[in-house]
């Protein structure tokens, strides 16, 4: 299936829908900015104070002024482009598509499937790219300088190469004496064509916090043997000869029944290896950059048109295919009239093949106004051998927003389950091989909160949320995702690296980051509170994916790169994915059979 780029059946109501906007448009920004005139940031407040007093009276006055003599004479404009607009949102699809064949940036090859794995990055977050006087009721302005800003950190994840050394768990090499490296992952990398072997010290996950310092200064004096260097902390890139030879002397320093497992390969003796990992470790982490390599974005609160524009715009030479303007309007498929579409804008390196938009039946509030709901996505990764499509599904939503109103995030929550399945089974083919299933967004509630139903609810029993250990218990690591809006500008946490820094002590968490109002400090059920509000999802599940097909959860990350910029911490998750060849299964299989 390939998707339309215009939403609209015809050039010619494309271009009408244009003009109604454009008409429309002069109304909305004069009323837009006369109201954000009189809502000003904490930010500029810092700055008012550094004033003369009269000055900003005076800059609020005339901007008033000016504001309300444009508001007048644009309305009988924007009345006509509004009974223009309206009717024809019935034939409007909800969501706009733009692609380009030849992204400027490098994308890796097709994946063939089997023999090495692939991993997958996925980064989702909350912009609060609102019109400008509602940003500022979340102590958020200037909406597209941000969104320029935004764009800028995401495509230079994409060029940055991804560099890591993977340790096996300690209980997996108790027994191997002769080096402190198990294992190491040579990442083939390139955004101008080329490749290398990376060997760095990143972050070493899987490591009992009894051997951490231990272990990492084995990493570290092994590292000066190999390179002879002497800031161990230093990200050294090592030549192809002396990681051979740093190789072969881990080998010989192993016995012939304890050989270490290279992590870029998953296989052993014909079947799959997974990590041998804890129950309860979780390979988290706080980065001040978003994650090298990202295969797919889901951003939400993309509301506003032009900021969605740029967007779009910045993002496109790295991710060849985005789905933007996502969402209903008026009243097509809504009861509501909605004047703001989902705010859901999808970007993603790879091909989507398959696109879908629920609104949500039930919303009220503010939130009445977005078309909330969920977008369900095809997407085609690699090819086999055999011609068979590669392909992963992945679904964002964001839920209702008003704290008091479980029982509509509780009915939001069922919805997504049959439209997912539906989904999948209208558009899955017999002949495709899927390799994951990821469900992302903003769910509006916690899993440290007291009594909140929707942390038992069954979607969050089919699909796995690596940050949760159960109902109203976190794993540890973990942190919230919500910010302290009026504390956002404060020094400690303006930058990428001080609110980094800030959200890796407990005490200053506190004061920058939401936490739970009813934790249950007086429940017999232990609940983990120290992290603050994790309203940001990311999660996957198994038992849909193809026959032999293994996922593994290679790293989750809390992102401070936007500090300043929004209100949420983006969030990203990394899945290694190995597909086992069919006749090793069936051999395997058969092995099963026999025992």
């Amino acid at each position: 299936m390939v998707l339309r780029e215009s939403p609209f059946p015809n050039a010619c109501i494309h271009d009408l829908h244009t003009a109604a906007w454009a008409l429309i448009f002069p109304c909305f920004w004069s009323l837009d900015h006369m109201v954000a005139s009189f809502k000003p940031t904490t930010y500029e407040e810092q700055q008012k104070q550094e004033q003369e007093c009269y000055i900003w009276p005076m800059k609020v006055f005339f901007r008033f002024l000016m504001y309300l003599i444009l508001l007048v004479i644009s309305i009988p404009l924007a009345l006509v482009g509004f009974i223009i607009w309206a009717p024809l949102q019935q034939v409007r699809r909800p969501f706009s598509f733009s692609h380009v064949k030849t992204p400027k940036v490098y994308t890796q090859e097709e994946w063939m499937g089997y023999g090495d794995g692939k991993g997958f990055s996925f980064v989702e977050a909350n912009l609060c790219f609102l019109p400008n006087c509602l940003a500022r009721f979340n102590n958020l302005s200037q909406t597209q300088r941000r969104a320029v800003q935004i764009a800028g950190h995401i495509s230079d994840s994409v060029n940055r190469p991804r560099i890591q050394v993977c340790m096996d768990s300690p209980s997996m090499t108790a027994s191997l004496q002769g080096s402190p490296l198990t294992a190491v992952r040579q990442v083939s990398y390139s955004a101008t064509g080329t490749q290398g072997s990376v060997l760095a010290v990143n972050n070493l996950h899987h490591i009992d916090s009894s051997e951490e310092n231990s272990e990492v200064e084995n990493v570290h004096e092994y590292l000066d043997e190999c390179q002879s260097n002497k800031d161990p902390l230093d990200l050294t890139v090592v030549e192809e000869s002396n990681m051979s030879s740093a190789m072969d002397e881990m080998q010989a320093n192993q016995s012939s029944k304890q050989q270490a497992l290279s992590s870029s390969s998953l296989k052993c003796q014909g079947k799959p290896q997974k990590k041998q990992n804890r129950k309860d470790d979780l390979p988290a982490g706080i980065s001040p950059v978003f994650p090298a390599d990202v295969a797919f974005v889901c951003l939400l609160e993309v509301f506003e048109k032009r900021a969605a524009a740029k967007l779009k715009q910045l993002l496109q030479p790295a991710f060849g295919h985005i789905l933007y303007d996502v969402g209903v309007y008026g009243f097509q498929g809504c009861c509501e009239f909605k004047f703001f579409n989902s705010g859901i804008f999808l970007a993603s390196r790879y091909p989507i093949i398959d696109a879908k938009f629920h609104c949500f039946p039930r919303i009220r509030g503010e939130d009445g106004l977005a078309a909330k709901g969920l977008l369900c996505v095809k997407i085609q990764v690699g090819l086999t051998e055999k011609g068979q499509k590669i392909v992963g599904y992945l679904s964002c939503t964001h839920l209702h927003a008003i704290a008091e109103d479980c029982h509509i995030r509780q009915s939001q929550l069922s919805h997504m389950i049959v439209w997912i399945n539906d989904f999948q089974s209208t558009s899955r083919s017999e002949e495709e091989k899927v390799v994951f299933d990821v469900l992302c967004g903003d769910f509006n509630f916690d899993n440290c909160s007291l009594d909140q139903l929707e942390q038992q609810h069954q979607i969050l029993q089919i699909y796995k949320d690596p940050c949760c250990s159960g109902p109203g218990r976190e794993k540890p690591g973990v942190i919230g995702t919500l910010l302290q809006q009026r504390t956002m500008y404060e020094d400690p946490v303006k930058s990428p690296e001080s609110l980094q820094r800030a959200l890796e002590i407990e005490e200053l968490r506190k004061q920058y980051l939401e936490f739970p109002v009813n934790p249950a400090v007086n429940s017999t059920e232990p609940r983990s509170v120290g992290g603050g509000r994790r309203i940001d999802y990311l999660l996957y599940r198994e038992d849909t994916v193809a026959k032999g097909v293994i996922t593994e959860l290679e790293e989750f990350t809390f992102i401070t790169q936007l500090a300043g910029l929004t209100d949420h911490l983006p969030i990203g998750m990394r899945l290694f994915i190995s597909m086992v060849p069919e006749e090793d299964d069936d051999a395997s299989h058969d092995l099963d059979d026999e025992l």
